[in-house]
């Protein structure tokens, strides 16, 4: 009688395990992509909060230029009780400019650390499938637009500012002219009274 013994060549658990490594892989790729999404969420959240920001400082580019336009109006006929106004006027448009420019180059700071961010996110995306790749690469390469665009108009904000600035500038030399015009005519006309 010939005895046979029979051995699997691999175990009851092989094939399962491969099974489970592949799902483990899948699974992976779904958490890195998750992943992804929320911090490309988070990237248009900031993106938005930019673009309000932005708003905020073309209006108050308007408020800025309104007032200049009206210091100037004010600074070809000033009577004298209206230079100490306007004195203070200036100073605070002066002020305002500053902190509008110190906020301006807060945003180019923080665009570029978010462009930097979406680059690195750019190379993270490669390693994942090929069409989810394909998505987050245009994704990011619109949030790369915007974040250009931003970048534009926020130099664009700045320029104005400078030339509001320079306005400012030219209103406080009018003042100060108009300042010593009216002391030379109060001086004259004290020396009349006087004789």
């Amino acid at each position: 009688m010939d005895k046979t013994v029979k051995i699997r060549a691999y175990g009851d658990n092989a094939k399962p395990a491969t099974a489970q490594g592949n799902l483990t892989d899948a699974q992976n790729k779904s958490l890195e992509l998750a992943k992804k999404n929320a911090l490309l969420e988070e990237e248009n959240k900031k993106l938005l909060e930019y673009l309000k920001t932005i708003e905020q400082l073309k209006e108050s580019l308007k408020q800025e230029q309104a007032k200049s336009a009206a210091l100037e109006k004010q600074a070809s006929n000033p009577g004298a009780s209206e230079l100490a106004v306007k004195d203070a006027q200036l100073e605070e448009e002066k002020r305002r400019s500053l902190e509008n420019l110190k906020a301006i180059v807060q945003l180019r700071d923080d665009l570029k650390q978010e462009q930097a961010k979406s680059a690195e996110m750019a190379k993270q995306l490669a390693d994942l499938n090929a069409n989810e790749t394909a998505k987050k690469n245009a994704q990011l390469e619109e949030e790369k637009r915007k974040s250009l665009e931003f970048f534009k108009t926020i130099e664009q904000l700045k320029e104005s500012l400078k030339q509001e600035q320079a306005k400012t500038s030219e209103h406080e030399a009018r003042v100060k002219e108009l300042t010593e015009a009216l002391g030379k005519i109060a001086a004259i006309a004290a020396a009349g009274k006087s004789t």
